[in-house]
């Protein structure tokens, strides 16, 4: 489990209080009869390198091909495009079947189906997909249970190829867009970085009864990138949600934000929660993270779950954050190593399948309530 800080409990019990007060939404100009819309589940989860088997033109995929494609052509490419020994020796080395795909598929589903029900969420933001054909493969193959509509997805520009998505069964509001992050030259050599950065992938959903929600896919620079990264991301997100704020009645952005424990006060506490209400800040208060750090020891919350806290436009209904309802979703056998800590897809020393991702999805519910201004 866990420790916090002074700081970080009275942070986040703070918070609890203007949440309970109608803290997403303003008032209605009409008032709202009848029965309430049911709560709206909210999934974010890091797939880690969710890839098909066949090269995409532009993009650094060789891992991610099976080992009869790797030509001494693609083994330079994997050279080229590594920036470390060890990625180079995994890229020309690793055998990325239809077999493996499929168990990789099936494995994702069964951890999405295994909330709300077995229907998984209502709006479920991805990170970590190679492409438009990987995800509708997952969609129409694996889960058609959910009942999702067409997958949401936009080529970014991370040279590996792995972009943030969205499955929903809320049909869209508008053209889905893309918010580009740039970053700012920093002392280290640049072999040690990626050259590009991802995106972050908006697109609006309509709600029961009309309203409308912004939703924010981002995955943001990783860790060993400077923290400058991470805020110049964080800068780009912030700017982005208060100007679709004043034509939607929440706003709500997840993914992988990729601040580890050390950064957790100063990036988590001390900002995003200026403007957020951040869902392990909020709830989750004996969750342990979403993602463990084998070298530190240590678990982060590389993941969350945020809504925008001001400046949303009069809705039907205040849509809230239930902290009750806010968890790491881990229940499946198969996504855990015995110590309990996420287990990303691999093949042991014996040939067997195993794992799914090195993160554990975030889960969250939005309550529809009666605007205050309401009898």
């Amino acid at each position: 489990m866990r420790t916090r800080s002074h700081g970080s409990i009275s942070l986040a019990l703070s918070g609890l209080l203007p949440l309970l007060q109608a803290c997403v939404t303003g008032g209605s100009a009409e008032p709202v009869a009848g029965a309430l819309p049911e709560p709206i589940t909210i999934m974010s989860y890091n797939v880690e390198n969710l890839f098909d088997t066949v090269h995409d033109d532009g993009k650094n995929d060789w891992t991610f091909l099976p080992l009869s494609l790797k030509t001494d052509q693609v083994k330079q490419a994997c050279k080229e495009s590594s920036i470390k020994e060890k990625y180079y020796k995994e890229c020309i080395s690793r055998d990325w079947n239809e077999d493996l795909l499929r168990e990789k598929l099936q494995r994702v589903a069964k951890v999405i189906l295994s909330q709300n029900n077995g229907k998984g969420p209502d709006i479920l933001f991805l990170v970590e997909v190679e492409n438009i054909k990987i995800l509708e493969r997952l969609r129409q193959d694996y889960l058609k249970d959910a009942q999702y509509l067409p997958a949401v997805l936009l080529e970014g520009p991370d040279e590996r190829g792995i972009d943030a998505a969205f499955l929903s069964r809320m049909p869209l509001d508008g053209e889905p867009t893309l918010h580009p992050v740039k970053l700012s030259k920093v002392d280290d050599p640049a072999s040690t970085l990626e050259r590009t950065s991802r995106s972050i992938l908006q697109a609006d959903f309509k709600l029961p009864g009309g309203d409308r929600l912004s939703a924010f896919a981002v995955h943001f620079p990783a860790g060993f990138h400077p923290t400058a990264h991470r805020l110049e991301a964080l800068a780009v997100l912030n700017e982005a949600a208060k100007r679709t704020a004043v034509q939607s009645q929440v706003v709500v952005a997840a993914g992988d934000f990729n601040i580890n424990r050390r950064e957790e006060k100063a990036l988590y506490q001390d900002l995003l929660a200026k403007d957020w209400f951040v869902s392990h800040l909020v709830g989750c208060q004996s969750c342990q993270g979403s993602y463990y750090l084998e070298h530190e020891k240590e678990w982060s919350f590389l993941d969350a779950i945020t809504v925008l806290k001001n400046g949303t436009a009069p809705g039907r209904y205040a849509w809230k954050m239930d902290p009750e309802s806010i968890k790491v979703v881990n229940e499946n056998y198969f996504q855990k190593k015995m110590t309990g800590v996420p287990l990303r897809f691999i093949l042991d020393s014996k040939g067997n399948m195993r794992g799914v991702s090195d993160h554990f999805p975030m889960l969250m519910k939005l309550k529809a309530e009666r605007p205050a201004s309401n009898p």
